[in-house]
């Protein structure tokens, strides 16, 4: 490398050296004398001064016309783009003019949508206020209905008891007037249900929730089943586990006690209403991270609605259901901050479990 750089350094010499040698020899060749002749002005010149004069005389008027050249290209130039942002300025002008023009235009259509909207919402405000006072009357109509229904649904479930006690009663008399009492209280219950329903959807029911013994709840709904049936064919096995896993017939769960009683008496209502003819329901009641309720009964929920089974207005394979027994579970037991769901894991049989919180 060191090589190459001295080799270019003495070819640089050299050539130096060979031009100007070519240049004394340019000048020994030309040193005879002219005579340059210019109007009345005339001298004695060597032919190469004479030259190399002519040579910078050239250069000096090339170097005065290039400049010349730039500074009227520059000129040119300086004027085109004069006319040149005049003429974007127009065309700028112009495009604002047009903008302008469909804004305006725009802004226009939206005052008349504007108008038009609040002409609609001017409307669907009077529509609204309408309905509101509908909706009061009917809440209002609808509490006087439940307050009579209900004051002659209590006196009606309290009649039979005295008459109940007349000892003159024949023993179908008897059958009688308990069946009339059960009915009515049945009734006082769906009345129940149905303003504590609509409460729970509207989201405006508010109780405060008491220990209740759930054993003794699921027992008296057992029996009421069995006995409200002629010829009951079904035993219903009521199993209570407490925390340490022995029997017994204390279960306290928090909650609602008109709450737990409708739930449990729709669930053993469905379970009996969907096994078959003989055949044996339990329930077991345990206690671990929540206190659990299982309702198991032989026969399957049909595939079709095992997804929607707490739904509203599902039901299957029933002459007289309603499909609102669950729906109605599922809303009573999350009202008190529990859950409920289907297993129909085990194949011929269903289980619904119910958790709620604990005492």
């Amino acid at each position: 490398m060191q090589f190459l750089i001295k080799f270019r350094q003495k070819l640089y010499l050299a050539v130096i050296i060979l031009i100007i040698l070519f240049f004394l020899l340019f000048i020994v060749q030309n040193t005879e004398q002219i005579q340059i002749i210019f109007l009345f002005w005339s001298i004695q010149l060597s032919r190469a001064l004479v030259l190399l004069g002519s040579l910078i005389l050239g250069i000096f008027i090339g170097t005065i016309a290039t400049i010349m050249r730039g500074m009227w290209d520059k000129t040119a130039n300086s004027a085109s783009g004069m006319e040149q942002t005049k003429l974007q300025n127009r065309v700028l002008e112009q495009a604002y003019e047009k903008s302008q023009r469909i804004t305006y235009a725009e802004l226009t259509t939206s005052i008349a949508d504007l108008e038009d909207a609040n002409q609609s919402i001017s409307v669907l405000k009077t529509e609204i206020d309408r309905l509101h006072g509908e909706i009061e009357a009917r809440e209002l109509i609808e509490k006087m209905i439940h307050h009579d229904l209900r004051s002659a649904l209590i006196a009606s479930a309290a009649l039979p008891e005295s008459v109940l006690s007349d000892p003159n009663l024949t023993d179908k008399q008897k059958i009688i007037v308990r069946l009339i009492r059960d009915s009515g209280e049945k009734m006082l219950e769906i009345l129940e249900s149905s303003l504590t329903l609509y409460r729970i959807e509207e989201g405006t029911y508010k109780k405060d929730f008491e220990t209740v013994n759930l054993f003794k709840i699921i027992s008296t709904i057992a029996k009421r089943i069995a006995s409200s049936h002629s010829n009951f064919e079904h035993d219903i096995s009521i199993s209570c586990m407490d925390a340490e896993g022995t029997k017994s017939d204390n279960f306290p769960v928090t909650g609602d006690k008109f709450l737990l009683y409708s739930i449990f008496m729709n669930l053993l209502t469905n379970a009996v209403e969907a096994s078959p003819r003989g055949k044996p329901i339990s329930v077991i009641l345990s206690k671990n991270e929540s206190c659990s309720i299982a309702i198991s009964n032989y026969g399957e929920v049909p595939e079709s609605i095992r997804d929607t089974f707490f739904d509203k207005m599902v039901t299957a394979g029933k002459k007289f259901g309603t499909g609102l027994g669950t729906y109605l579970a599922m809303l009573m037991v999350k009202a008190q901050n529990g859950n409920i769901e289907l297993n129909c894991s085990t194949p011929g049989m269903t289980t619904v479990y119910v958790h709620l919180p604990k005492a």
